[in-house]
């Protein structure tokens, strides 16, 4: 081995002093430094062997890292084609539920704009209904102080209806005007139960234009007030004979027929007056009351029955009903009325008095005296007059407590 390596050394220092003349130092340098690491390098086959192994296990190693590496680097790729992918699936998806929700927002706060719209709506009907509830019973209240009470049932007679004026016939202007003048002063003196007074505005209207069918029933109003039958029911005739479809003519005149003890008549006057208004509350409550005049208190029932159901609140009806029902012996029924009138108009004497007939008829002595207590607390002089000569109080008359309420 080292004559052999001497053969190469020498070899190569020939080599070198030929090619030195030829080639630059540094490359002369490179080709001694190559040969000598030959060489020195030259190995076995087993050093051969024993040294590729460790770089066999190097390029596995590298191998394994660049695959390891592209591995991570393709799961990288592929969780973010992935997140892509599925971003663009659910986009749709999300737009879809954005837009229902905010339809969803929209429809919801429509529902409850609409609740509240409608919840003023019936607030603005109740207060309405509210001041016409309270219109009525102060209307109530003054025809009560007006028209003298009835010893079995109490009877209403409307107010004056506004001044409505025909059809002119002729042409002269001044003369409307006049009689129209006229007319609303006669209403003014009519409310301030100036009745004379009245009475000579209506003639002065009627002179002026005799067919103001409103004003010959106003003029039968203060007539009727003023107990003077038979002109008042000329002048509601006079007034059906302009009008024929006038109501209020027609029941008015009925009241008057009423107080004349005609009750048949008055009850084809209160019919005339509901077939031209078929929801006329106080001609059907008048026609019960002629029913009941005539002692037939089914139909008397009826009537009322039909009142109340056009005005649950007529305190007239209640009452009077109560009247009818007691006259038939159906005590219960009728105090069940009272209750029911009291409930709207708990101040009308009228009806703790009845109340109190109907207590005595059954034998209920207590309660008797306690609504005749009631009854007198609210008119003292009507009630005692009344209680003095009642047959329905015969029961409690002799009772020590009905003679200290009395005298």
């Amino acid at each position: 081995m080292e004559i052999a390596t001497q053969v190469r050394i020498t070899k190569a220092m020939r080599l070198s002093s030929i090619f030195r003349t030829s080639i630059s130092p540094i490359a002369l340098s490179t080709i001694l430094v190559c040969a000598s690491t030959v060489s020195a390098s030259e190995p076995t086959a087993a050093q051969l062997v024993q040294q590729q192994l460790p770089q066999q296990q190097l390029k596995e190693e590298i191998r394994d890292r660049v695959q390891e590496e592209v591995d991570i680097a393709f799961g990288r790729t592929a969780v973010l084609l992935n997140g892509l992918v599925i971003a663009l699936t659910l986009f749709p998806t999300a737009a879809g539920v954005g837009v229902w929700f905010l339809l969803s927002k929209l429809s919801k706060q429509t529902t409850i704009a609409r609740q509240e719209i409608e919840s003023l709506h019936y607030d603005t009907i109740s207060q309405l209904k509210l001041l016409i509830s309270d219109a009525e019973s102060i209307l109530g209240e003054i025809q009560h102080q007006n028209h003298p009470a009835d010893a079995e049932t109490d009877l209403l007679l409307p107010d004056a209806q506004i001044q409505e004026f025909a059809p002119v016939n002729y042409g002269n202007y001044q003369q409307l005007l006049t009689a129209g003048d006229y007319a609303k002063q006669g209403d003014s003196c009519f409310f301030e139960n100036r009745y004379e007074d009245a009475i000579a505005a209506y003639d002065r209207a009627l002179q002026i234009q005799p067919d103001l069918a409103d004003t010959w029933n106003n003029r039968g109003v203060v007539l009727t007030r003023m107990q003077r039958y038979p002109e008042a029911i000329a002048s509601y005739e006079k007034a059906t004979t302009i009008r024929p479809n006038y109501p209020d003519a027609w029941n008015n005149r009925g009241v008057v027929l009423l107080e004349l003890q005609k009750y048949q008549e008055a009850i084809g006057c209160y019919e005339q007056a509901i077939q031209a208004k078929p929801d006329y509350a106080d001609a059907w409550n008048n026609r019960g009351v002629a029913f009941s005049k005539m002692q037939e208190y089914e139909q008397a029932v009826i009537s009322y029955n039909q009142a109340l159901q056009i005005k649950n609140d007529y305190t007239d009806a209640w009452n009077n009903r109560g009247v009818a029902l007691s006259k038939l012996q159906k005590y219960e029924a009728a105090i069940d009325s009272y209750d029911n009138a009291a409930k709207i108009r708990p101040d009308f004497y009228r009806i703790w008095y009845n109340k109190a007939r109907c207590y005595a008829l059954q034998g209920q002595i207590d309660l008797a005296l306690e609504n005749l207590k009631r009854a007198l607390n609210l008119n003292p002089n009507l009630c005692k007059e009344l209680a003095k000569t009642e047959a329905d109080l015969e029961k409690i008359r002799e009772h020590d407590a009905f003679k200290q309420l009395i005298n």
